[in-house]
């Protein structure tokens, strides 16, 4: 039997390098942290929340797992406010960029984006890196699906420009939770599995933007470590799926 939660494992990794962080707060940079990020992954066996993509930098957007974890698991940010500005700076950034949006103030929140973007300008990593603190919050349950779709609608309103940007991240969201509740055993058939795609688009307020199954197995395969032989009876044969559109190969 599988356990109940899919990120006990995720939380624990999380909660340990936070504990070592603290530890060490005046010998670390963001890099040193990010590298044993990596290493402490590899060595678990453990992927990074992610798409179909491997990026380069998926561990330093992996960081905003140990940056949720420590602020709004173990309310670190109070006791240990230097960590958090030297380590976590671009996680606060984009949080308070969220903050913004909701608020109507897309102007701060567009400036602050274009100052933590390497490029500074805002494109669509530096939008998707900020939707993936709300969407960390959302999985790893510091926050309700309403609330991230809101933040959703409310980025578009924001940034026009991106909203290729924020449909790429309801479909990944989309297929995440599919690949969530198939790891939890809670979709056994196609025809169930097609149905709640629908409705988790819908739930979400995009009705239209649902992944495909290939989307959904990849994600299953590396995040939920499931197998083909646990797939088989949700997902469409492999010989069915057909090329993953661009709009599905990072998150």
């Amino acid at each position: 039997m599988r356990e109940r939660s899919p990120y006990k494992r995720r939380i624990q990794i999380a909660v340990s390098i936070l504990s070592e962080l603290t530890k060490k707060t005046g010998e670390l940079s963001r890099p040193h942290v990010v590298e044993i990020l990596r290493k402490t992954y590899e060595k678990q066996g453990l992927q990074p929340i992610r798409g179909k993509a491997l990026p380069q930098d998926i561990y330093d957007k992996e960081m905003a797992t140990i940056y949720v974890v420590g602020k709004h698991g173990l309310n670190l940010h109070e006791e240990y406010p230097e960590l958090f500005e030297k380590i976590f700076y671009l996680e606060e950034s984009y949080e308070k960029a969220v903050e913004s949006v909701l608020k109507g103030d897309f102007e701060t929140a567009r400036n602050i984006l274009k100052e933590v973007s390497s490029t500074g300008v805002i494109d669509s990593n530096t939008v998707a890196r900020m939707l993936r603190i709300p969407l960390t919050k959302l999985v790893l349950g510091f926050s309700k699906e309403e609330e991230f779709a809101n933040i959703l609608r409310k980025t578009i309103e924001a940034f026009p420009e991106e909203e290729a940007t924020v449909l790429k991240y309801v479909k990944f969201y989309v297929a995440f939770k599919l690949a969530e509740m198939i790891f939890r055993g809670e979709v056994k058939s196609r025809e169930y599995k097609e149905a709640l795609k629908k409705a988790l688009a819908i739930r979400i307020g995009f009705p239209r933007a649902t992944p495909s199954d290939d989307y959904v197995k990849a994600i299953a395969e590396s995040v939920f470590e499931l197998k083909e032989q646990d797939l088989k009876d949700v997902l469409k044969k492999l010989s069915e799926v057909g090329d993953t559109t661009s709009t599905e190969k990072s998150s």
